[in-house]
């Protein structure tokens, strides 16, 4: 009985002893269904309670904005769209902190009889759409790339009820593509769907955000409720049907078949892990190209906002290797190799001078960390010594160095994960020099084995190279005028000049030669490559900087050089090349703009609305000439069974070998564009059926005997169509789709005209 009591009163104090669980809330966008499944499970099955957090799920309202909830405070967290980044723009201190899709599942819906087909087709008609969704960059981008403005659009208030669409309350919806339509048609009502993907727009979707005050405050409250929420979506997507039950039980306020939730479930997956991203990532880069079509829209960007936008946890951040990658480091000890005098790239420390430090080395310990590799640092006294480790393999990588012809012959280069201008360094007696060409005559200090130096004796003969060991020589030489100039990239000469006070010595002028500072691997060693180049990767801008931040000094000069006159000349002329620059940059997004809605985003090929365009002008050119035209249909054999096989990152590097096949081979007249999926067409004005047979046997066989990335071997079937009587585009193109299923039904590899 006294064992029995001390182990009570032991349990109970290790129960009272436990840290109690944090209370947060997280605001939904939407009506539940598996649209938030990840966020469910986390909660049902503990995610959230191991993390230490007792989270409500609080349910949509239509009358409530997301992120009004979350900014005012009512709730911590809350799921948004690429709307958050005009929030921003517009001053709510709002963060996003993984995008749970990386392709958006957002469509236009409506009733097939309607006919309502492309965006022009909205004008005038109801359409139901929030606030929130109207702000979203993928119908703004839409909608202008068409010609049209937003104002011509009529917008009534959401029901949320996809029945709507089919009993004439409203004749457009606004939903996802793995909801509404699958609903709709187990009720037997076709549909049609404007995809803003089709015209060259495809964002993220389901963002989760916060603010900054959450951030501040909270930070591994905030790095919890991220893990846990991720943790759920993986097991959300790895058991769909368990998890469809789970919704069906706890989450189903819409009353949806079992059938709906795992279409959905099965929809959202493959928009998760699109292109094969890992699950929640966000990159930058992606968010700048949102941010320059909301400027080109008129909508004020700011890119000091936009660089805070996103949130940085760099304690979870890894590096998704490859079966053989991960294979290569458990058994391979990296050594990587460089000299200690090429600051501020690589140099000794000042507390431990046998420890590397400097970027390059700062890249790279980024990189070893989120790939786990095992590192072992072999230092050298010169760079020849440098090379020749790699070359005779007792070495594996060095951090610094740029591609030149002859390393090629031993070893591979990572992607640049910098890049500066090489820049002339003179006497600070010598006026601004605009190039190369005003060092003709003259000597010129450059490192012994150098890139540049190869660049400027062969543009520039008539410049004297003197070779030096290193800058620092060279700028000494330079002080004591033993030459006439020094170049080398920026960095090292702002480093050096700042670190031994040259005061005598400044920078003249750039050259037209930029240095992509890149890795160095030993060429037997490409799975090295591959993780240094997804390291450098899942670098983001902000880490970028301050690591430059820490080395690189800006210094200013304490006297003022010019006259008041000077001053004013040179303000005008500034803020005229600034309007210029703007009316140019404008200029420039536009001009990117239309090529989004005219091109496929992965093969770079016209995409299904510039195709359409090219069928129209062709056909309108056969009914006043009567000139023939055929087009040909092109599926690729199997297709599923590669993603399913390989992985979608071969399927896409599958349909871009294809893209490229065909854009290659076909004549200067044709048009070739992506018709969807792994469907392609190719269109042949002034050709017949025969004709475009020809062409057709000319690309089936070069296909047959191409060598695929992974897959090796692959064919495809043709579908041929020629324009003949009083034909419509749909009559042309449904015979060469009918030529096309013939083809596949007799076996597939077939060329079938009809």
């Amino acid at each position: 009985m006294v064992r029995f009591w001390i182990l009570f009163i032991a349990g109970m104090a290790l129960l009272y002893a436990q840290k109690p669980l944090e209370k947060v809330s997280l605001q939904l966008q939407w009506a539940d269904q598996f649209q938030f499944a990840g966020y469910y499970v986390a909660k049902e099955k503990g995610f959230y309670r191991d993390a230490g957090l007792d989270v409500e799920i609080v349910k949509f309202d239509p009358k409530r904005l997301v992120v009004d909830e979350v900014t005012e405070g009512r709730s911590e967290y809350g799921i948004g769209r690429s709307s958050l980044l005009v929030d921003r723009m517009s001053g709510k201190p709002v963060v996003a902190l993984a995008a749970i899709f990386q392709s958006s599942p957002f469509v236009l819906l409506s009733k097939k009889s309607a006919n309502i087909r492309t965006p022009r087709d909205l004008i005038g008609k109801r359409i139901m759409m929030t606030q929130d969704f109207q702000d979203t960059i993928a119908i703004r981008a839409m909608i202008n790339s068409q010609g049209m403005r937003m104002e011509e659009l009529k917008f009534i208030e959401h029901s949320y009820n996809p029945l709507d669409i089919a009993n004439g309350k409203t004749d457009v919806m606004a939903c996802y593509v793995s909801n509404e339509p699958f609903v709709l048609k187990e009720k037997g009502i076709e549909t049609n769907m404007i995809n803003p993907e089709q015209y060259g727009f495809d964002f993220y979707s389901d963002i989760l955000f916060t603010t900054e005050q959450e951030i501040r405050a909270h930070p591994d409250r905030v790095r919890a409720f991220v893990t846990a929420t991720l943790k759920g979506w993986r097991y959300a997507f790895a058991h769909i049907d368990e998890t469809a039950r789970l919704i069906e039980k706890h989450y189903n306020t819409q009353r949806k078949s079992h059938e709906s939730l795992v279409y959905e479930g099965q929809i959202l997956k493959s928009l998760a892990y699109h292109e094969n991203k890992p699950l929640g990532a966000m990159d930058l880069d992606k968010f700048r190209r949102i941010s320059d079509i909301y400027k080109v829209m008129g909508i004020p960007q700011d890119e000091e906002r936009l660089q805070s936008f996103v949130y940085e946890d760099n304690s979870r951040v890894t590096i998704p290797l490859s079966i053989e990658e991960r294979a290569f480091l458990q058994i391979k000890n990296i050594r990587y190799v460089s000299t200690l005098s090429w600051p501020p790239f690589n140099f000794r420390s000042e507390t431990q001078p046998e420890v590397l430090t400097g970027i390059a080395n700062d890249f790279w310990s980024l990189i070893v960390q989120r790939s786990g590799m095992e590192a072992t640092f072999v230092p050298a006294p010169t760079w020849n010594w440098v090379l020749d480790a790699i070359k005779t393999k007792t070495a594996d990588v060095t951090l610094g160095t740029s591609i030149s012809s002859d390393k090629e012959p031993y070893a591979l280069f990572s992607k640049p994960y910098a890049s500066f201008p090489n820049v002339i360094v003179t006497n600070k007696k010598i006026d601004f020099l605009p190039g190369l060409s005003a060092l003709e005559g003259k000597k010129v200090a450059i490192g012994n084995s150098y890139s540049v130096a190869d660049s400027v004796a062969k543009q520039y003969p008539k410049i004297h190279i003197v070779g030096v060991d290193d800058t620092r020589e060279g700028l000494k030489m330079l002080s004591s005028e033993r030459v006439d100039a020094v170049i080398d990239i920026l960095p090292v000469v702002a480093y050096l000049m700042n670190e031994y006070h040259y005061v005598d010595l400044k920078i003249s002028g750039t050259t037209e030669f930029m240095f992509d500072v890149r890795m160095m691997i030993r060429n037997d060693y490409p799975e090295l490559k591959s993780i240094i180049d997804k390291g450098i990767d899942s670098i983001t801008p902000s880490e970028r900087q301050k690591i430059f931040n820490r080395y690189i000094a800006v210094t200013y000069e304490d006297r003022i050089d010019y006259r008041w006159a000077y001053g004013i000349g040179f303000g005008a002329v500034l803020i005229i090349a600034i309007f210029m620059y703007r009316q140019f940059e404008l200029g420039k997004y536009n001009l990117k703009l239309l090529q989004m809605a005219s091109t496929d985003p992965l093969t770079k090929l016209p995409n299904r609305i510039k195709t359409d365009e090219k069928l129209a002008e062709c056909h309108a050119y056969y009914q006043r000439n009567r000139r023939p035209y055929a087009v040909i249909v092109v599926d690729i054999d199997w297709f599923k069974r590669v993603n399913d096989t390989y992985g979608h990152l071969v399927g896409d590097k599958t349909l871009v070998s294809i893209a490229q096949i065909l854009r290659g081979h076909i004549r200067e007249t044709d048009t070739v564009g992506r018709w969807g999926g792994e469907e392609f067409i190719i269109i042949c004005p002034e050709t017949d059926a025969e004709g475009a047979h020809q062409v057709a046997l000319k690309i089936q066989s070069i296909i047959n005997t191409f060598d695929f990335e992974a897959i090796h071997t692959l064919t495809c079937s043709f579908g041929i169509s020629e324009c003949r009587g009083d034909d419509r585009i749909e009559s042309v193109v449904g015979r060469a789709d009918k030529a096309l299923y013939q083809a596949k039904e007799e076996g597939r590899n077939r060329i079938c005209v009809l």
